[in-house]
């Protein structure tokens, strides 16, 4: 506490148990969006591992817009899309959301026609196979095609 570094952390007990504690859990604070580089007139696009609150993405679409994208993408891997996720895509200046299919969200993508889906069920199963079997997973990345 003396040099403010305040560790080891304040502790709660919130378990019922005595003598186990846990400590405080912070808020994770988000970094302002900043945007590197010209923009104007170029296709921007957004990558991330998962789509679940779009409130960022927006933020951020609304930021590239303002700087000359006239194209912005946003491509996850897993979409979860919660909450008014679809109407937020829908009314922003997102052109359209591509994420694969590992979650499923059929019911997001009736609610907003920009929500893309890539199905990656068929290149999941070979890897699975190639597992089992021990076989190499370089040749698959290697000799995947466009239709794939």
């Amino acid at each position: 506490m003396a040099d403010g570094r305040h560790s080891p952390p304040s502790v709660r007990n919130t378990t019922g148990h005595p003598g186990l504690e846990l400590p405080w859990m912070m808020a994770k604070e988000k970094p302002p969006i900043t945007v590197v580089g010209d923009v104007g007139g170029r296709i921007a696009i957004i990558v991330d591992d998962i789509v679940d609150d779009v409130e960022d993405f927006v933020a951020a679409a609304e930021i590239l817009k303002e700087r000359g994208a006239y194209k912005i993408y946003i491509m996850a891997t897993h979409g979860l899309l919660s909450g008014d996720a679809p109407r937020l895509i829908e009314e922003s200046a997102i052109d359209e959301v591509v994420v694969t299919n590992t979650v499923p969200h059929e019911v997001q993508k009736l609610q907003c026609p920009k929500i893309k889906t890539v199905d990656v069920s068929m290149i999941l199963a070979e890897a699975i196979r190639r597992i089992h079997n021990g076989e190499s997973m370089a040749y698959l990345f290697r000799n995947i095609t466009v239709d794939d």
